[in-house]
Parts: C-alpha cells; structure tokens; sequence
C-alpha cells in the first residue's frame, strides 16, 4: 500500500512508471527514464511518445512517509490554480492521481521546464539577472497573495477533494499567526542544545547551544510588541534557488516549482522568507543587498492589486519573521551543511553568530 513507501525503499521500478503514465495519461508510451538523484519524493524525467508526436514531461510521486497524503494532494491543484489565474510561470499538470493501491501516490505528470536549479549556484548570474530574478519573485509573490484571504494560519491541503488549510493533529490551524510563529521560533530554539532538528547528522550537536538563552529573550521581548498581522493568504515558504528554473544568461525565471507543503500565513511572514532565501546570493556588499531588496519590495508593492505598501508595522513583522528564518536556519544546520568543509561551516556559523549578536543586542 501507499503508506509503506519510503525514500529508502522507493526504487520505483520503470514497470511502475509506465503503470502511473497510464493511469494518466493511457496514449503515452515512456521511451526513456531519467530518475533524479536528490530530494524525498520520487522525481524522474521521462521522453514519452504520443499521437501528436515526441515530448519530455516529469512524474513525480510522494515516496516519504513522513509527508501527509493531505497534503501532498495540494501540489498538482495549486499549480494547476496557479497557472490558471496568475501570471506566474508554472508546469502544465497532465494529470494526477490522489490515491493508488499498488502504486506510490499521489502521483502526477507535468510539463518539463527548461532552466537551472541555482541552489547553492547562484553566483553565476550577474547583477542585471539577479535584479531581474527579483523583480519577477516580487511580482509572483503578489499574484499569490492577491488569489485572496484564506480562513486560518496553517498548511495548505486538500480535503473533500478541494484545497483547504488544514487542522489536524499534525497540521493544526492557528488563528494568530504571530503567536504561531512564536511557537515554531521557540521550538526552533528549544532544539539547539541537541543538534537542532537533524541531531543524527550534525558534527557538533551543542554548536549553537551556548545562544539559546538570548535567542529565548529576543523571542519573549518582541512578539508582543508587534503590530497585529494581516491577514492570512496563500504563501510558497519555500521561494527559492533551487525551487526556481532560471535562464542563467538573462535571470528570466522559466518556472516556479515545489508548491507541496504550500503554508497559509500573512504576507509579511512569506516576503521575510524570499528575502533570506534570495538577496545574499554571491556575498553582495551593503549597497548592493539594499539595492536588491529595493528591487524586490518595489516590484512587489506595484503588482500588488489591494494598495499593499511596506509600512513601519509590516517592516517590523518582516523583521521578526527573519529572525524565525534566521533560527531556523540553525536548527536545520546540520543536515542542510553536512556535506560543507568544516571551514565553511566555519564560517556560516560566524555569520548566525554575528546576526544573533546585532539582532540581540548581546555582546
């Protein structure tokens, strides 16, 4: 059954891709398999033959036990959503299947993007397509958020064959989305004295141990000092180099992927992620971070169709989100660093401290 299917043990078999291509697709005759090497779910590309001819389209599959079928089902809805009602640039979905007793699912088909995946990579775009690249995450970002206000904080997902925010014992809704993200940030630091989330695969489980308490008190100090946040909208937490298929040339983003796990939360919180995720690419100096974030909160505040401006008190929760982003980033410093010298871990260690310090006031 679809519950026993792991990463580990999901070596889908090419049997087994055929098998979903006619589920979904029953004219199509897969010629070639190109599986992909990283990530949780099953990912290959395939060239399949057709009636009108020759095309390259992806499966993929949910293969992680530990991501709810509830929620992976929201993917191919929200890009199909998505490519129907914005300009944002996504896959077209050619069919998906919520649940198969023989085969990992859901599983869908879409459309091959070309482009590059620039995690990690993005220093070789110049500054023009970096400025580019911005423009375009701040205009997608607003097509996102202008698909309207959703009734709660929490994760996106399907229920009764429609999108939903969840809530659930494992996706539970919050009515206030600060007081949520207190929660997540505190859990976040609660971690840190036993190697973050990912212990079994940190050099140093105590790396950031010695922080908790100022962490704790920034935390405790200035939540309820904000101003009450907006409205939740749908938010793609995870906008970022890797999840985008750019033009390396020119910075045009070809594609916006990954909309599993799709959060509903206020605007601000997912604006402080982009940012974390994108300005630093390639070490810019001062001028040019503020350059850049200019770049991306103008775009943004000119394709938003409500009147959004980036006030003081939206300024102030970006801030704080940030922050989340920031201790988040340690907790997950093991698993996403374990590969990096220990003198690159070196140094992104330096740089969390040196946040910790300016942001905390702590000497």
């Amino acid at each position: 059954m679809t519950d026993e299917w792991t990463r580990a043990d999901a070596d889908v078999s090419d049997d087994a891709v055929r098998e979903m291509v006619r589920e979904l697709r029953p004219g199509w005759t897969v010629e070639r398999v190109e599986r992909a090497a990283d990530g949780t779910d099953f990912v290959a590309t395939l060239d399949v033959s057709t009636s009108t001819g020759d095309r390259r389209v992806v499966l993929k599959a949910t293969t992680a036990t530990w991501v709810d079928a509830e929620v992976a089902r929201a993917e191919p809805r929200l890009l199909e959503r998505v490519g129907r009602e914005t300009t944002t640039p996504v896959p077209d979905v050619y069919g998906y299947r919520d649940a198969h007793d023989a085969l990992p699912a859901p599983f869908y088909l879409l459309e091959y993007v070309p482009g590059a995946a620039l995690e990690g990579e993005a220093d070789v775009l110049d500054e023009p397509a970096v400025r580019r690249l911005l423009r375009a995450a701040g205009e997608n970002l607003a097509a996102l958020h202008d698909l309207g206000t959703l009734p709660g904080v929490g994760t996106v997902g399907v229920r009764d064959g429609d999108l939903a925010v969840l809530d659930t014992d494992d996706n539970p809704r919050a009515e206030n989305g600060l007081e949520k993200a207190r929660e997540d940030c505190l859990a976040a630091i609660d971690s840190l004295d036993d190697g973050g989330f990912f212990p079994g695969v940190t050099d140093d489980r105590e790396r950031f141990a010695d922080l908790q308490s100022v962490l704790r008190a920034h935390v405790e100090r200035t939540v309820p000092t904000l101003p009450a946040a907006d409205d939740p909208r749908y938010c793609h937490w995870d906008y970022r180099y890797g999840n985008l298929l750019v033009d390396v040339d020119t910075g045009a983003t070809n594609a916006v992927l990954d909309w599993a796990n799709l959060s509903a939360a206020e605007p601000a919180s997912n604006l402080a992620s982009a940012e974390f995720n994108l300005l630093d690419a390639g070490d810019p100096d001062d001028a040019t971070l503020a350059a850049r974030r200019r770049t991306f909160r103008d775009a943004y505040a000119a394709a938003r169709d409500d009147g959004f401006a980036f006030t003081d008190a939206v300024r102030e929760r970006m801030a704080f989100y940030e922050f989340g982003e920031r201790v988040g980033a340690m907790a997950c410093f093991g698993l996403w660093h374990q590969d990096a010298s220990p003198s690159e871990r070196a140094a992104i260690e330096a740089d969390h401290r040196a946040f910790v310090r300016e942001r905390c006031d702590d000497p």
